[in-house]
C-alpha cells in the first residue's frame, strides 16, 4: 500500500513538474497553445464573450448617461446666456428710449412759456387706468388745482410738441390728482391748425376723444392737427391735442369728429405741470 501511495505521489509530482516546465517553455519561447489550452478556451470563450458584451453595454450606457448630463448642462448654460442677453437688450433699449425721451423733453422745455414742475406718476386709478392718476408734486412745489399737465410728444422726426395730458383736480402737500383729456368728464375747446376752425371735444369711455365743430361748413378732414384754442378758463392756447381720425357729416349744424390723442396715456410715467397764474 505504501509503495502504491508513494508511486502515486511520484506520478502527480512528475506531471506537475512537466506542466510547469511546459507552461514556462511556452511563455518564454512563445510556443502555440496546446490541446489542453484549446479545450479550456473552447469552454470559456462563450462565457467570456457574454461578460465582454455585458461590460461593453454597461460602458456604453455609462457614457450615454454622461453625455445626457453634459447636454443638459450645456442647454442650461445656453438658457442662462439667452436670458442674460435678453435682459441686456432690454436695458439697452430702455436707455435708447430714455435718451430719445430726454431729448424730446429738452425741446419741449424750450417752448414752454410758463413756470413748470416735472413730476412722476406714482399711482393710477384702478377703475380708470388711463383717465386719472396721481403725481408726486403738490402745494409745497407750487402746484394747485387746474394747473395744466403736459408731456413731450414727437409728431414727426425731430418735430416735438407740447402734448396735452389733462389738469390737476385735487392737491395735497406732496401729491396731486390729475384727470386726463380722455376722461368722460373732460371737456375742452380746440382749434384746427390748418384753417383755425374750432369746436368742442369730450373724453370717451373707450380711451378716445370725440367732439364736433361749431359749423357744418368747416373744412375739417381726417389727419388735421388740433390744438387748444385758449377759450375758457383752464387750458391755454396752442397745446397739441391730436389728429382727426374720423368724421361724420350729418344734417345738423355741426360735424362730428373723433380725435386720436398725441399722448400715449398707457406709456407715460412722468409729466410736466404748467403752473398757470390766473
Amino acid at each position: 500500500m505504501k509503495n502504491k501511495k508513494a508511486l502515486k505521489r511520484i506520478i502527480v509530482i512528475s506531471i506537475s513538474v512537466i506542466l510547469i516546465i511546459a507552461i514556462g517553455y511556452t511563455s518564454v519561447y512563445n510556443v502555440g497553445t496546446n490541446t489542453g489550452e484549446n479545450i479550456i478556451g473552447t469552454i470559456t470563450s462563450p462565457v467570456q464573450k457574454i461578460f465582454y458584451n455585458i461590460g461593453r453595454i454597461f460602458s456604453n450606457s455609462y457614457e450615454s448617461i454622461l453625455e445626457i448630463y453634459k447636454v443638459r448642462e450645456e442647454n442650461e448654460q445656453l438658457k442662462n446666456r439667452v436670458y442674460e442677453l435678453t435682459n441686456e437688450n432690454r436695458i439697452l433699449q430702455d436707455i435708447v428710449e430714455n435718451q430719445e425721451y430726454l431729448k424730446n423733453e429738452y425741446k419741449m422745455r424750450q417752448m414752454i412759456e410758463h413756470d413748470y414742475e416735472k413730476a412722476q406718476i406714482i399711482s393710477r386709478d384702478p377703475n380708470n387706468w388711463f383717465y386719472k392718476f396721481t403725481i408726486d408734486k403738490g402745494t409745497k412745489n407750487g402746484v394747485k388745482i387746474d394747473d395744466i399737465i403736459v408731456h413731450a410728444a414727437e409728431i414727426e422726426e425731430d418735430l416735438v410738441v407740447i402734448g396735452l395730458v389733462g389738469k390737476v383736480i385735487d392737491v395735497g402737500s406732496n401729491w396731486a390728482k390729475v384727470i386726463t383729456i380722455v376722461d368722460i368728464n373732460s371737456s375742452l375747446s380746440f382749434r384746427n391748425i390748418k384753417n383755425n376752425s374750432s369746436g368742442i371735444l369730450n373724453g370717451q369711455i373707450d380711451n378716445t376723444i370725440n367732439g364736433y365743430t361749431f359749423s357744418k361748413d368747416d373744412d375739417i378732414r381726417v389727419g388735421d392737427a388740433l390744438v387748444t384754442s385758449g377759450l375758457g378758463e383752464i387750458y391755454t392756447q396752442n397745446l397739441y391735442i391730436g389728429r382727426v381720425s374720423a368724421l361724420q357729416r350729418d344734417e345738423g349744424l355741426t360735424i362730428n369728429i373723433e380725435v386720436e390723442p398725441v399722448v400715449n396715456f398707457e406709456e407715460i410715467h412722468s409729466v410736466y405741470v404748467l403752473k398757470i397764474d390766473r
